[in-house]
């Protein structure tokens, strides 16, 4: 690490402490490893120190003198999305240098302590809702949207369950990926002449990792190898996890035959986008106020995928939604009131759905159809165009901000230049004039 200087002045300890809280709160939430990295940097810079770091998504390695090592471990907690957008609030209030290391640190701790918005059963409600709306994304038959809600409703009560016993909550995406299997074939298939599969689907929405593969993706091309990598095994680990359950579920009762379901229509995604988002607000506790700039990214990131569709493949439709989410919800977040573009970006990465193509294709692998294997080329090429869109999304986005802020700081320096040659022919004028 060769930036450290001979003599590095010591680190105050408060501000190692928030470096660290402030690293863990940053990857729970969803933050790459090249962002967490310069967000610590730039906080550490405003306070006058030199700090080194490496982030990965289970520790994190600081050095800020020759001989101040420090090495955090990382918990897998997932942040709300009303914490995600106070973290980056607090993060945006201490690149200002305008408050203490130890009163950010105590804010922090607020933050992460803090209770939901919303009670229990709203966010049970939320899930219900989450799974009618990714249900209507599939363009479904209408008979299958109240089953939708119930298995929606037995897995956030699932989730309840494992949240207070431990066992549980470690086999749990097994546990409901296999009873959800059994329900939804034998309950609800013998009403929805459907794929079981995509009866399966919605009800497991929450466990999917679509955003985990897409962030992995996004590292891995910014040659964030060991983030990168890590992340992708544990979400395909996850994916194993659920088609491990279908598989064990199917083998129990048996996979039915099924005919083509009679589908909604093409109205049905466009339903199930406000449906997402409202079920995201509730089921993530997201801030006040968000819930009309969230439908707003969410429907400018379903449109441009329908179009990239259009314009080029189905599977390469994400790189036209990659590509607008991530300027869209940067503009969105400069409005009043606006939540931070982290908060859109996470439901957009959802909504993007490469975890359900992915989990798809493994179960079929798993019930030995061929079909699978084109299901899972057809999911890595969709997390890399929505990763390649996003990436290309971040760029024009830095680029545009840095036009503004030299068109900026051109415009102040010619009116600066302006009131100097008001002050001195104002201040020569009248004065010769009198002299004379």
């Amino acid at each position: 690490m060769p930036r450290i200087s001979p003599e590095p002045l010591p680190t105050p300890p408060d501000l190692l402490e928030l470096l660290r809280a402030l690293g863990v709160a940053l990857l729970n939430s969803a933050d790459s490893a090249a962002t967490a990295t310069q967000t610590l940097q730039d906080v550490a810079a405003v306070y006058q120190v030199d700090l080194q770091a490496m982030v990965m998504p289970t520790g994190i390695l600081l050095r800020s003198s020759r001989s101040e090592v420090d090495l955090v471990t990382v918990p897998n907690r997932d942040l709300r999305l009303d914490q995600i957008g106070q973290v980056n609030d607090l993060v945006a209030l201490l690149k200002t240098g305008t408050i203490s290391p130890a009163a950010g640190l105590e804010r922090l701790d607020r933050i992460l302590t803090a209770e939901p918005r919303f009670p229990v059963w709203v966010s049970v409600v939320g899930q219900m809702v989450l799974a009618v709306g990714f249900g209507l994304l599939l363009n479904p038959d209408l008979v299958g949207l109240p089953f939708y809600a119930g298995l929606g409703l037995f897995v956030a009560l699932l989730r309840l369950l494992a949240g207070r016993w431990g066992t549980l909550s470690v086999a749990l995406p097994v546990i409901a990926a296999f009873l959800v299997t059994v329900l939804a074939v034998e309950v609800v298939a013998p009403f929805v002449r459907d794929d079981p599969i995509r009866l399966v689907v919605p009800g497991l929405i929450t466990f999917l990792p679509g955003a985990t593969l897409t962030i992995a993706t996004i590292e891995l091309a910014g040659a964030q190898i060991v983030s990168g990598a890590s992340r992708l095994v544990w979400g395909m680990s996850q994916l194993l996890l659920l088609a491990f359950g279908v598989f064990a579920g199917l083998n129990l009762i048996g996979y039915p035959e099924h005919s083509g379901a009679v589908q909604a229509g093409a109205w049905a995604p466009w339903v199930g986008v406000a449906l997402v988002g409202v079920g995201y607000m509730l089921y993530s506790s997201a801030p006040p106020g968000a819930l009309i700039f969230l439908l707003i990214a969410l429907y400018g990131s379903y449109a441009a995928q329908t179009a990239g569709a259009l314009l080029l493949t189905p599977s390469l439709s994400g790189l036209l939604g990659g590509l607008v989410i991530v300027p869209l919800s940067h503009l969105l977040s400069k409005f009043p009131h606006s939540p931070p573009g982290a908060v859109l970006l996470l439901p957009a990465f959802w909504l993007l759905l490469p975890g359900a193509l992915g989990f798809r294709g493994v179960s079929s692998l798993a019930m030995g159809e061929t079909s699978g294997v084109q299901d899972l080329i057809i999911t890595g090429i969709s997390i890399f165009a929505v990763a390649f869109g996003v990436l290309v999304g971040m760029s024009i986005t830095k680029d545009a901000g840095a036009i503004r802020r030299t068109w900026r700081l051109r415009v102040l320096r010619r009116r600066s230049e302006r009131q100097r040659r008001r002050v001195r022919f104002s201040g020569r004028g009248p004065g010769s004039g009198r002299s004379g």
